[in-house]
């Protein structure tokens, strides 16, 4: 039995890339920062650098501190409220931001992001599909 899944947006990656990267833009306070960040469905929270934070006008350190366990050991980093949009979606989220400078690489993962959306991966095409949980469309 086919399935078919209706999504509202598509974009092509590059599988000889690292990871599968997409733009986002975080709003706060009327300021706008616009990053790359990977698509990381097994991470649990949004992690942004601290660069993007004082763009922001955002303190880190006043954020609701959240213990992380990485592959590469422990942090601490700092839930702020944003309004992040991806690919044209936009949602209000409660990101995290990492406390030290020069942080290689911002994520988007499930607190945040994925539990706004609906997430389609196809690899033989490198395509991402998404579409907001709050479309009135059908799935």
């Amino acid at each position: 039995m086919a399935i078919q899944l209706l999504f509202t947006v598509s974009r092509h990656f590059k599988t000889t890339e690292v990871g599968i990267t997409i733009p986002c833009v975080l709003e706060r306070n009327g300021r706008l920062v616009e990053v790359d960040a990977k698509v990381d469905p097994g991470s649990e929270f949004c992690l942004f650098n601290r660069e993007a934070a004082d763009e922001l006008g955002i303190e880190v350190e006043d954020g609701y501190a959240i213990r992380l366990n990485t592959l590469t050991g422990n942090l601490t980093a700092y839930a702020h409220s944003v309004t992040l949009r991806t690919l044209g979606i936009n949602f209000e989220s409660l990101v995290l931001f990492h406390p030290a400078y020069d942080t290689r690489r911002n994520l988007l993962g499930r607190v945040g992001w994925l539990n706004n959306l609906h997430l389609a991966l196809t690899m033989d095409d490198e395509t991402i599909y998404l579409k907001s949980i709050d479309s009135n469309e059908n799935l």
